[in-house]
């Protein structure tokens, strides 16, 4: 990530973007070794494995979101025999390769940012202008603005400035729970009238597990890079970040160079890769529900699609709507489907859409 953007803008940048990608590598790997070279998605599901057999369970019943979708898949890759009731929500297709999953995560944010702009917009009070369009170019401008000017940030005690990759942390964060909306909104207005990025900063650190004594109460931040830099590599050669920062920032113009360079970590990455994206079928396990939300922002609903349709036995639950999964979140529909797969074997008829 460049010195106050979410992305470098020049030469200089960009080395320094590699610098500090390499030096994270080599700090996981000189703080946490040797677990940080076994922490790949297919060692976590044997893990799994032997956690049911200690349990002296003979099926796997699992519910998988997100990233969580990726350790089902590869579960039933490895053990359909052992695949009990199992629910994808989320879903991760795993032949994506790390250019298809961060194109289409730019994409999808940009489509989940659309509708809390048209959202925005609505509310007949939205800080960045009166048409869904004019606030998606007018939260470009500000990541923009951000990158030259970072906003001031109150209250915590190591941030004292909004740089633009914290703003995008911010904005990113209310696209994962269309409840978070309205704090979206509220949280702009400080920072287009008064250049105040105290509440976003508040938003990114939701996002970040991070209070505002600088403290993390998780470490997402850090074990997701290990485990997809094992799981695939990417390219150490810049030329492929440029180009794949511009050619997704035409697919979603606010998010897309953000995306397009946020591999640079495995690019750098100094432990080996140990697994390539590949298509799971799971031939012989029996049905693997998988849900997929039109709108959602990280997992985007084609991939849901693509991994229903690549399962032997998948069945797609389509859920009309926005935020980061479905089940238990948003919809009775998609929870009653579920509710009778997990109690009583009833398998949702593939393509129910609510």
């Amino acid at each position: 990530m460049a010195r106050s953007g979410s992305h470098p803008d020049d030469a200089d940048e960009e080395k320094q973007a590699a610098a500090i990608a390499t030096a994270f590598g080599k700090a996981c790997q000189d703080h946490a070794s040797p677990l940080v070279a076994h922490v790949s998605t297919v060692e976590v599901a044997k893990d799994m494995d032997i956690l049911r057999a200690a349990l002296g369970d003979a099926k796997l019943t699992y519910l998988g979101k997100s990233y969580g979708t990726f350790l089902g898949a590869t579960y039933a890759d490895l053990f359909p025999t052992h695949v009990g009731r199992m629910v994808l929500d989320g879903a991760l297709a795993p032949d994506l390769t790390p250019a298809e999953m961060l194109e289409g995560q730019a994409v999808g944010f940009e489509t989940a940012t659309r509708a809390w702009a048209q959202d925005c917009v609505d509310s007949g009070s939205c800080p960045l202008g009166s048409s869904a369009d004019a606030v998606m170019t007018a939260l470009g401008a500000l990541f923009t603005r951000l990158d030259a000017t970072p906003a001031r940030v109150e209250g915590d005690a190591r941030v004292t400035r909004l740089t633009e990759g914290w703003a995008v942390y911010g904005v990113a964060s209310a696209m994962y729970d269309q409840g978070m909306w309205d704090s979206l909104t509220r949280a702009l207005k400080p920072l287009v009238s008064d250049n105040d990025g105290t509440a976003l900063m508040g938003l990114a650190d939701v996002y970040a597990d991070r209070d505002s004594d600088g403290r993390y109460s998780g470490n997402m931040m850090q074990a997701l890079p290990a485990v997809n830099c094992l799981d695939a590599a990417d390219s150490p050669d810049l030329s492929v970040y440029e180009k794949r920062a511009a050619d997704t920032a035409v697919l979603a113009p606010v998010f897309g160079r953000f995306l397009g360079w946020s591999g640079l970590t495995c690019g750098m990455w100094p432990i080996p890769a140990t697994g390539a994206p590949h298509r799971i079928t799971a031939p012989t396990a029996p049905p693997i529900v998988v849900v997929g939300t039109t709108r959602d922002p990280a997992t985007p609903y084609d991939w849901a699609v693509r991994l229903a349709n690549q399962l032997e036995r998948g069945a797609l639950v389509s859920y009309d709507g926005d935020g980061h999964t479905a089940y238990t979140r948003s919809n009775s529909c998609v929870d009653d489907a579920i509710d009778r797969y997990y109690v009583d074997g009833t398998v949702p008829p593939d393509g129910l859409r609510c």
